[in-house]
């Protein structure tokens, strides 16, 4: 089983069959980051109109939500086409999710250290 896509649009009418399966493709590549958590993430994606800030020329913002185990992800990208924004989404989510693989896997060794330690101070 893989992970769940959940596609949404806010005030943006103009996303077609074509450009929502594209979004789908350019983000299902964060499963593999996953492993085996893979099966019960959940990826809430909002597809919005960008509100005119200055002199912005770009019309669509993507908010994504992903859900693994308890732990929550946060992602968002005001790009001019769905399939940009996907893109920017993607990278920060993927490095969100090292970030946090790291921190785990750091604090595991802190402690391993820690337990080490205490064994050799009899000697």
């Amino acid at each position: 089983m893989h992970m769940r896509i959940t596609l949404q649009t806010t005030h943006y009418e103009d996303l077609a069959p074509a450009s929502a399966q594209a979004v789908e493709e350019k983000l299902a590549p964060i499963e593999r980051l996953l492993g085996d958590d893979a099966t019960s993430a959940l990826l809430l994606v909002d597809v919005e109109h960008a509100p005119a800030e200055g002199r912005s020329s770009e019309p669509c913002r993507m908010v994504a939500n992903l859900s693994v185990l308890g732990e929550v992800f946060h992602a968002e990208a005001v790009k001019p086409t769905p399939e940009s924004a996907a893109d920017r989404v993607r990278s920060e989510l993927e490095k969100e999710i090292r970030r946090a693989r790291g921190k785990s896997e750091h604090l595991f060794k802190r402690g391993g250290r820690a337990l080490k330690n205490m064994l050799r101070f009899g000697r």
